[in-house]
C-alpha cells in the first residue's frame, strides 16, 4: 500500500511538472515544503540539546527517495522503493549527523541485480547517530550507535567505518574501506573494500572495485570484483558501463561464481538539480539459471531533498 502511494505521488509530481504554465509549479511547492520540514526537524533536534542562539549555523539536510522497477527473463517482475535521510547537527557537534535509511541503502552488496519486492512496512530500517572524524590527512573514521527496526522489533547496534587513502595522486586514488557492525543479538558483519579510481580525462573516470563481505549469521562470504567507467556528458547527464563478478566463499576458501554481469547506465537529471532518472540495462549469467544468458532492464526514478 505504501509503495503504491509513494509511486502515485511521484507520478503526480511529474504530471504537475508537465502541465506547468510558469516557473513555480506544484511540483516545486511540494518539494520546497518537504525540504523545509526536514530543515525544521533537524533544527528542532539541534535546539533541543543546545540553546538555539548558541550558533547561527543551521543544520544541513539531505534525503533521497528512489523508485525502481526491473524486468528480466527467467525472473519475475521486480520493484523497490528506497529511502535515505541524513541530518547534520552542527549546534551539538559539527561532525555529528543523524542517518535513517532502509535495508537496501544500508546493504553494501547492493548492485541492482536483485530488487527486494518488499513493501515499506516489511523492510528493516536503520537509525543511527554518527560521529565522523578526520584522524589525519589520509585516514578518516566514523563511529555510530543505532537501532535496526522491523515492525516493533528493535535491535541496537554499534557501527564503525574507516577509510584509508593508500595512494592519492593527481589522477589516481586507491583507498581501503572497512565497515564493522555489532548487533546486541550477537550478529556481526564486516565489509572490507579496496577501490581504485583513475581519472582518464576531465570527463572520463575508470573504477576498479573489490569487496569482501562477512557475517556470522550467513554460511557464505561474498566477494565482488567489478571494473567500470563513467563518462560525464554534461552537468546533467552521465553514461557508464562495466563488468562485474559476484562469488561466494565458504570458510574463506573454494570460491564459487554466483553471477557475472555486464552492466550499463544512463543517468539524467531532468528537472532542476533534484529529480533524475536512470536507465540501467544489463546482461547476466546466473548460477541459479545454469549460467544461461539473461537480459535485464531496470529504471530508477529519484528525487533529492536538500537544504541549499
Amino acid at each position: 500500500m505504501f509503495n503504491r502511494l509513494i509511486t502515485l505521488a511521484l507520478f503526480s509530481f511529474l504530471s504537475s511538472l508537465l502541465h506547468a504554465d510558469n516557473n513555480i509549479t506544484l511540483l516545486d511547492k511540494y518539494h520546497d515544503d518537504l525540504c523545509q520540514i526536514l530543515v525544521d526537524t533537524s533544527n528542532s533536534i539541534d535546539d533541543y540539546f543546545v540553546e538555539s542562539n548558541s550558533t547561527e549555523e543551521s543544520s544541513s539536510t539531505w534525503a533521497e527517495v528512489i523508485n525502481s522497477f526491473a524486468i528480466e527473463n527467467h525472473q519475475s517482475f521486480e520493484k523497490d522503493l528506497r529511502l535515505r535521510l541524513r541530518l547534520s547537527l552542527p549546534k551539538i557537534q559539527k561532525n555529528l549527523r543523524l542517518v535513517f535509511e532502509d535495508e537496501t541503502n544500508d546493504n553494501t552488496l547492493y548492485d541492482s541485480t536483485k530488487l527486494t519486492n518488499e513493501r515499506l512496512e516489511e523492510k528493516n530500517y536503520y537509525l543511527r547517530l554518527e560521529y565522523f572524524k578526520y584522524v589525519k590527512k589520509s585516514l578518516n573514521m566514523a563511529f555510530a550507535g543505532g537501532v535496526r527496526i522491523r515492525d516493533a522489533h528493535i535491535v541496537p547496534y554499534l557501527n564503525i567505518r574507516s577509510r584509508y587513502n593508500v595512494y592519492d595522486k593527481e589522477k589516481v586514488n586507491s583507498a581501503l574501506y572497512n565497515r564493522f557492525r555489532y548487533y546486541t543479538d550477537g550478529e556481526i558483519d564486516n565489509n572490507f573494500e579496496f577501490n581504485t579510481k583513475y581519472n582518464v580525462t576531465d570527463s572520463l573516470d575508470f573504477f576498479w572495485r573489490n569487496q569482501l563481505s562477512y557475517s556470522n549469521k550467513e554460511e557464505f562470504q561474498t566477494i565482488i570484483n567489478d571494473v567500470s567507467w563513467i563518462k560525464t556528458l554534461n552537468e546533467k547527464e552521465q553514461v557508464g558501463a562495466g563488468l562485474g563478478i559476484v562469488s561466494d566463499l565458504k570458510n574463506f576458501k573454494n570460491p564459487n561464481s554466483d553471477y557475472v554481469h555486464f552492466h550499463m547506465l544512463f543517468h539524467h537529471i531532468f528537472y532542476k538539480d533534484w529529480m533524475y532518472y536512470q536507465v540501467a540495462p544489463s546482461i547476466l549469467w546466473r548460477e541459479s539459471n545454469n549460467f544461461q544468458t539473461s537480459y535485464r532492464y531496470m529504471m530508477n526514478l529519484g528525487v533529492i531533498f536538500k537544504n541549499d
